[in-house]
């Protein structure tokens, strides 16, 4: 899998939003919902 550099700042919000969940599995989540919110013709 690739490796991601973040700030540290952002690291604090992404381990938030997991919410006691794999932060492996949130951060698949986000990108989903990203690519569902952003792909014309959908």
């Amino acid at each position: 899998m690739p490796e991601i550099n973040v700030s540290e700042p952002l690291y604090r919000q992404l381990v938030a939003a997991s919410e006691d969940e794999d932060l492996d599995e949130t951060m698949w989540k986000m990108v989903g919902r990203y690519s569902r919110g952003n792909t014309p013709g959908d």
